[in-house]
């Protein structure tokens, strides 16, 4: 990264977020190279000083979303990365960058996209700026200003996608990469890397793209994440529309404490709990449901078992072995977490309908879908989906997309992409996926439908002919897959922490 802001020809290198100090050790101290940086941790400053034997006086010691009115010739940085609960004085900051860059930051953007924005508006002509940055943004609602940022400044020159992010950062729970920016000439396409390993890293610069989009082309209002993929295929637009006309999904129940809330029905009955009026049958895991097609006697095995199926969940009326229940939960101090101590009173539980499909949260190398026929509540594994009174007709045709091959390529554009090839999708994502039309759907009758659901629960396989089907919502090559738009309205933070190692 130093090598490459270097290359810019000038002189001088910033690190806003100086950590441990690990650009400043890849400058060659006779390049002649001014280093400055700034860091929050006075601490960590002396301990880089005690571990090198070298002055700080190049650092400045104080928060750098509090320094304005600097330009800086080359920056590099590896910004400090909290979510945005955790963004200290997050409402001093958003009122210093409505004032100094005229932007309202957005209540869940975290501190890298932050220390982002103000460098890219600090970096000087013809300088260069590389930072390494979670790549979430690049989906979600709240990087909508920072990728707004990035292409008007004209600045933007590739983004990296770390596929081994795991052998640069260990610790990191999210996906990693780098976005480089060029001030020196105004960039005409933005060139997306994917690199495998950390060799391939160090020479990227003499490797092909996976795409080069012209800025023009490229919308802020769109998820860039697709555009790593080396896979490439154009979903048939005048053959989709977005999955939000026929329902939305929603999250699973949040209990804040499943550890008390979440029952063995050998637990309910030892506690003394009535379990038709104090509990409800509740899927808790992902693994708990194992086929496609979920009913109420997979359910009745899974009660049968003992397996943790019943959610407690009991009204401000209930009985005296209930009361005891609670008061050993506020004992146990499950009480004063954060969602129960929000709620009035802390043990009530979210009043819910079965979602009749669910879709996993989590995933590796492939989601999660099941046609729930039970009447079995579920936590946050799964979202659930809630069919409109449009939608109810076409909810096994929906089904049997989601199931398919070319439903799983095109949802896919739509996930989230996180550390060690974890995959995640956001209910708001999936509301604005793509999905077959319903005059595609409708020429699937509805005795085929019956007869492909029924072949999926018996043989727990999708028949080729309904692969078949939905196959002609792909077109080969193209890249409108890339116009899928972000939620800009309603988005969910984003869920891990990470803190990148400085």
């Amino acid at each position: 990264m130093a090598d490459w802001v270097l290359a810019s020809g000038k002189k001088s290198l910033f690190d806003p977020a100086f950590g441990l100090g690990v650009f400043r050790e890849v400058v060659p101290k006779d390049a002649g190279i001014e280093f400055s940086a700034c860091e929050a941790d006075p601490e960590i400053v002396k301990f880089w000083e005690r571990q090198t034997g070298e002055s700080s006086g190049f650092v400045t010691v104080g928060d750098y979303l509090h320094f304005w009115g600097r330009k800086h010739p080359n920056i590099v940085c590896n910004p400090p990365y909290m979510r945005f609960q955790k963004f200290l004085n997050r409402d001093i900051v958003s009122r210093e960058f409505q004032r100094h860059l005229g932007i309202r930051l957005s209540g869940y953007t975290n501190t890298a996209s932050a220390f982002l924005l103000k460098s890219l508006s600090e970096l000087g002509a013809s300088g260069r700026m590389a930072y390494i940055m979670p790549l979430e943004f690049l989906n979600t609602g709240y990087g909508l200003l920072v990728k707004e940022r990035l292409v008007e400044s004209g600045r933007l020159f590739a983004i990296i996608s770390l596929d081994c992010e795991k052998d640069i950062f260990p610790e990191a729970t999210t996906s990693v990469g780098i976005i480089l920016c060029d001030a020196a000439v105004r960039h005409a396409s933005v060139k997306f890397y994917s690199v495998k390993s950390v060799a391939e890293l160090e020479a990227f610069d003499r490797v092909e793209p996976v795409m080069d989009i012209p800025l023009k082309r490229l919308d802020p209002g769109s998820k860039w994440l697709p555009l790593f993929r080396e896979r490439r295929f154009e979903a048939d637009s005048a053959r989709t529309t977005t999955l939000d006309i026929f329902g939305r999904f929603s999250r699973g129940i949040a209990t804040g404490a499943n550890e008390f809330f979440v029952l063995r029905p050998s637990t309910a009955n030892e506690k003394g709990l009535d379990e038709k009026l104090e509990c409800v049958p509740c899927i808790t895991r992902s693994s708990q449901i194992r086929k496609p097609v979920f009913g109420a006697a997979d359910y009745n095995r899974l009660h049968d078992a003992d397996k943790s199926v019943l959610l407690f969940s009991v009204g401000a009326a209930h009985s005296k072995a209930a009361e005891k229940y609670i008061r050993s939960g506020e004992d146990a101090g499950f009480n004063k977490r954060f969602l129960t101590r929000n709620r009035k009173p802390w043990y009530k539980t979210e009043k819910r309908n079965a979602s009749p499909l669910l879709l996993g949260v989590f995933s590796r190398g492939g989601y999660k879908v099941v046609l729930n026929r039970s009447k079995v509540l579920n936590l946050t594994c799964f979202h659930g989906f809630r069919p409109n009174l449009f939608g109810h007709r076409y909810l096994e045709h929906l089904f049997l997309y989601l199931l398919s091959e070319t439903g799983r390529e095109i949802i896919s554009l739509s996930m989230r992409k996180y550390g060690d090839s974890l995959d995640k999708f956001e209910p708001n994502d999936l509301n604005v996926a793509l999905a077959p039309s319903p005059d595609f759907f409708f020429s699937m009758s509805a005795e085929e439908v019956s007869g492909a659901v029924k072949a999926v629960e018996e043989t727990g396989q999708l028949p080729q002919w309904v692969e078949d089907f939905f196959t002609p919502l792909k077109i080969s090559g193209g890249d409108s897959d890339f116009a899928i738009p972000c939620d800009r309205s309603r988005y969910a933070p984003v869920a891990p922490t990470m803190i990148l190692p400085r």
